[in-house]
């Protein structure tokens, strides 16, 4: 009996230190995986507005704008991956566009098509490499 309150003890108090640790290790990733869920967010705002044909610049300027703002979040989000050249090209390539796009933002479907094949192009770069 004995034993068995043992065995049962620690399985109880090893589940906990196993929540414990997943829970810290979320943690960790946290910012950098809200900052691409963000940028997602934005990409995918963009992608309805064209998908509905509401292409205009005041229908896109703030999906723009926070994507510049998240754009200019990866070299703190990854500050590791900055290190390497080809990765901080990319993030600076990507924020750059971003920047470039919200200055002056499409103003129809077309413009705001080829803008978000720019966009897509950079971020499937980047996550073809790294992710």
């Amino acid at each position: 009996m004995r034993t068995m309150l043992l065995m049962i003890l620690a399985a109880a108090i090893g589940a906990l230190a196993a929540v414990q640790i997943a829970g810290a290790l979320r943690e960790r990733d946290a910012y950098p995986r809200g900052v691409m869920t963000v940028m997602a967010q934005h990409a995918g705002a963009l992608d309805q507005s064209l998908r509905s044909r509401q292409c205009g610049a005041d229908a896109t300027a703030l999906h723009l704008n926070m994507l510049v703002a998240m754009s200019g979040e990866i070299p703190r989000a990854f500050p590791a991956l900055m290190q390497d050249k080809k990765f901080a090209g990319i993030a600076t390539q990507a924020h750059a566009l971003d920047q470039q796009l919200a200055a002056d933002p499409p103003k129809d479907c077309a413009s705001l098509q080829k803008a978000m094949w720019q966009i897509g192009g950079h971020c499937e770069d980047c996550h073809r490499a790294y992710r």
